[in-house]
């Protein structure tokens, strides 16, 4: 797994019309060995952003916001979304991640979150 560049903007007017959001979703651009990708995740806009790529063909994209304490991941393969995790309490972060929960490394967080697939 290693990390890749990617793009993030917020969506379009017509698109978060047409989802009847109040607020535009952040999508981000990536690139596979299938394309160039656009995806809408489900990160807020003051998360940090951390997009990585398999040897296969899934994008991991982790949303992690140390103070409000959540933390989420999203697995694409292309433009699909295959999977995704939400943990949102010092609780299910310390029973998921262990003691140090969001002080590890973003790519310590994908792999300890990845064993629930």
């Amino acid at each position: 797994m290693k990390a890749i560049n990617y793009k993030v903007r917020k969506e379009s007017l017509e698109d978060m019309c047409k989802a009847g959001r109040y607020n535009p979703a952040l999508e981000i651009t990536f690139k596979d060995k299938t394309g160039t990708h656009i995806v809408k995740v489900g990160a807020g806009y003051s998360d940090d952003l951390y997009v990585y790529q398999s040897m296969g063909e899934e994008t991991y994209v982790l949303s992690k916001n140390d103070s409000l304490e959540y933390v989420g991941l999203e697995v694409f393969e292309g433009d699909e979304q295959v999977w995704e995790m939400f943990l949102q309490n010092d609780w299910q972060i310390q029973e998921t991640l262990g003691k140090k929960g969001l002080d590890l490394a973003p790519y310590n967080i994908i792999k300890s979150m990845l064993n629930y697939w």
